[in-house]
Formats: structure tokens, C-alpha cells, sequence
């Protein structure tokens, strides 16, 4: 168990392999050579009851003329055949009268009774010999089955290995620099660093039904699609299609990774909803993570399609969630965070300016630099050291897997 365990993942499954396949060619050998020897027998047995029938015609008679040199004479002829091992000539009471050649094998002697008229004098005996050696076949398909095997072995650890390194390289994406031990198996790599992750890359589910009784903060992140009025005159309806499906794209990328939700709650806007913890995060620190993560990608949206998408972006905070989908209630009372969060975001420009109610939150001081503007506003600065590393992780994952062909950005905005 010890040698099993040192063994990577594509050398224990390239034993396996050629141990399957060895296995297989010893059964399939061990059955072919069990209907071989059946047949065999049943060949044997035909030609020997051709031979006797021939023979024990013509020696019936010389036995009953007690012509013992003819009989010996006509057994002779019979051991010129190489099947043919010996034969011998016995009367009634079993008691030999002519033996030639050899019979020593009970099991590949055949008999026929000398009949005179409605007598039998005795008794023919004739010993057929196996031609063919099942030794040799038995090697070559050993031999054969080893050839496969090492080939199934080079096949199935040639193609592990090249599975292995795609997810090393993987790993090495979400993984913390210098936890990577090639001499781990990788899969508990990639395990452990999802898990590590302070930000959730994997589909959220509804784990927390909240209904109107048990009903709790809200935060709400709205981007102001400025430069979409632009376009809804000067472009055609395809284009001005894929042009909104880029936003949608966005925005969705980052209410999965965030454990949110998002809807175009007025025009020209789409609004981002975080409700209850996700991962240790609060719905306010997910809220204005999701601002910078956006920001971040419009940037890689305007380099891949070369179109004009800057937004402003208002991050806002209310006292209560949205409830089940059908409490009117809940709907009336979040419509006001959503006025609130797309004012600020309209004249936000191209930062993102935080609303008075998310404020009152100490998520936010704990992540972000907080900057008071001139117009009396709030607007969100740089993350904090701790904060940083993670955020530029993330948001390199987003663009890579949203826009490829853009590259590392240098230039993050934060």
C-alpha cells in the first residue's frame, strides 16, 4: 500500500489499465483454449470411429481365422498416421491378441467391436495422439497480452499526465502563491483552494428562504447606463441588443460570484440585490465588492468590444429584504433604495458613490477608503491592503473568463 500510495494519479491509473487488459487477454485466452480442446476431442473422436469402422472390417475375419500376422500387418498400416499412436486387437474376454506402437493414455483410446455375422470376436482399440501443442499458442498470446498492456499503460499515463498538468495549471489561478505541492494530489488542491476562496466562484443556491415575518437588511449596488441613450440612435437593433447584452453578462457574473441577484428595476439601470451572509460576507460588504468588481470589468468590456461603457454606480443599504418574490409589501418599501442608489449613481460619473444609508454600515470603512467630494457626496476609494490581493484575484478570473482575448490588465482601477 505504501509503493500505491507514492504513485501519482496517472501511474495508478496506467496499472490499472494495463492490469485490465492483461486480465482480460488471460480470460479470453483460457476460454479459447477450453473450446479449442473441446473441439479437438470431438475431431478425434470423428476420425477415429472412421478408422476403426475401416479397420475393424477388414481384421474380423483374420481374427477368426486366427490369421494373427495379416491383423498385425493391417495394425502397422494404421501407425503410419502421426495421430495415430497404437492399436491393438483383443478378443471377447479383453485379453490382447496384437499390440503395436504405444497405449498409455486411457483417455485418447477409442474402441469398436470385431463383429463375425451377429458375433463379436473381440475388440479393436486404436490410441489417437494431440497433433497440436497449446503451449505455444498459450505464449504468443501471453506475450501479446503484455505488449497491449504496456501500451495501455504508456496510453492511460500519457493522457493522466496531460489532464494532470491542465488542472496544476488551474490551480496555480486560484491558488495562494507558494501552495502548490506537485507532490499532492492536485483534485485536494483545487479543493482546498476553492475553499479558501473569500469570494464564492461556485453557483449559489437558495439555502435561506426568507419570508415576511423574518425579513433583514438589504444592500443594493445600481449601475446608470450613462452612454446607452447614445447608442439607441446611432446603432441598429442587433448591435444595440449585444451592446445591452454585455451589461447583462456583467452583471450576472458578478451576482453569481457574490451569491446575489440582479434585475432591471428602472430604465437604463440594472440593479444588483445581496441578501443575507454568503461565505462569512455581509450583503453590504458583498455590495460595494460588486461596485469594484464591475468597474473593473467594464474597463475589460470597452478594450474587447471597443465601445464606450463607463458607468456610474450607487451602492445603498435598506432595512429590509425583498421576501418571497410575491410580498407586495417588501417590493413598495426597496423601491425607495433603488431611487436612491440610481440618483447617486447618475451623477457618479465614472466612480462609485455610496449612499447615506450605506453609511451607517462598519463594512465599509473596514474595506474601502471612504472620500468625501466637493458636491457634498460619498464616494468609495482604494481597498484596503488585506482586501487588495483578493479583489485583484478575482477580478483578474472575471475578465479572463468574460473577456479572453483582452489579457492581463495592468491597470486595474483600484
Amino acid at each position: 500500500m505504501v509503493f500505491w500510495e507514492r504513485l501519482d494519479i496517472g501511474q495508478k491509473t496506467g496499472l490499472l489499465a494495463a492490469a485490465g487488459v492483461f486480465v482480460a487477454a488471460q480470460i479470453t485466452l483460457s476460454l479459447t483454449l477450453t473450446s479449442k480442446a473441446y473441439l479437438d476431442e470431438e475431431s478425434r473422436a470423428l476420425h477415429a470411429e472412421a478408422l476403426l469402422n475401416a479397420v475393424a472390417s477388414r481384421t474380423a475375419g483374420l481374427v477368426a481365422s486366427d490369421d494373427m500376422l495379416t491383423a498385425t500387418s493391417e495394425l502397422n498400416k494404421l501407425l503410419a498416421s502421426k495421430v495415430v499412436g497404437g492399436a491393438a486387437i483383443s478378443n471377447v474376454d479383453g485379453e490382447f491378441l496384437v499390440v503395436v506402437g504405444s497405449l498409455a493414455n486411457d483417455p485418447q483410446l477409442y474402441h469398436a467391436p470385431l463383429r463375425i455375422g451377429p458375433d463379436i470376436a473381440g475388440r479393436l482399440t486404436v490410441q489417437l495422439e494431440t497433433v497440436t501443442s497449446n503451449s505455444s499458442l498459450r505464449l504468443t498470446v501471453s506475450a501479446l497480452s503484455l505488449v497491449l498492456a504496456m501500451f495501455s499503460y504508456a496510453g492511460a499515463v500519457s493522457i493522466s499526465r496531460s489532464q494532470s498538468r491542465r488542472l496544476r495549471a488551474v490551480l496555480g489561478r486560484i491558488a495562494h502563491s507558494g501552495q502548490v505541492d506537485d507532490r499532492l494530489d492536485v483534485l485536494a488542491q483545487i479543493e482546498t483552494a476553492i475553499d479558501d476562496l473569500p469570494l464564492d466562484l461556485m453557483t449559489t443556491s437558495d439555502e435561506e428562504v426568507i419570508d415576511e415575518t423574518s425579513l433583514d437588511s438589504m444592500a443594493v449596488t445600481t449601475i446608470s447606463l450613462d452612454h446607452l441613450g447614445r447608442y439607441i440612435n446611432t446603432v441598429d437593433e442587433i448591435t444595440l441588443a449585444n451592446y445591452v447584452g454585455t451589461y447583462e453578462k456583467l452583471a450576472n457574473a458578478v451576482a453569481q460570484l457574490l451569491g446575489g441577484d440582479f434585475q432591471a428595476a428602472r430604465p437604463e439601470s440594472l440593479t444588483l440585490f445581496f441578501e443575507g451572509t454568503k461565505r462569512g460576507m455581509t450583503p453590504d460588504a458583498r455590495a460595494v465588492i460588486a461596485s469594484r468588481l464591475l468597474q473593473h470589468l467594464l474597463a475589460g468590456a470597452e478594450r474587447s468590444q471597443r465601445r464606450k461603457f463607463a458607468c456610474g454606480i450607487g451602492v445603498g443599504r435598506s432595512d429590509m429584504g425583498r421576501g418571497e418574490r410575491g410580498s407586495v409589501y417588501a417590493t413598495l418599501y426597496n423601491q425607495t433604495v433603488i431611487d436612491e442608489t440610481l440618483t447617486i449613481a447618475q451623477r457618479a460619473g465614472s466612480s462609485v458613490k455610496l449612499a447615506p444609508s450605506i453609511l451607517k454600515s462598519d463594512q465599509v470603512e473596514s474595506l474601502f477608503d471612504v472620500i468625501e467630494t466637493a458636491d457634498g457626496d460619498t464616494q468609495l476609494g482604494a481597498p484596503t491592503a488585506e482586501l487588495l490581493p483578493e479583489l485583484d484575484k478575482q477580478s483578474k478570473l472575471l475578465q479572463r473568463r468574460l473577456f479572453p482575448d483582452v489579457g492581463e490588465q495592468s491597470d486595474l482601477p483600484f
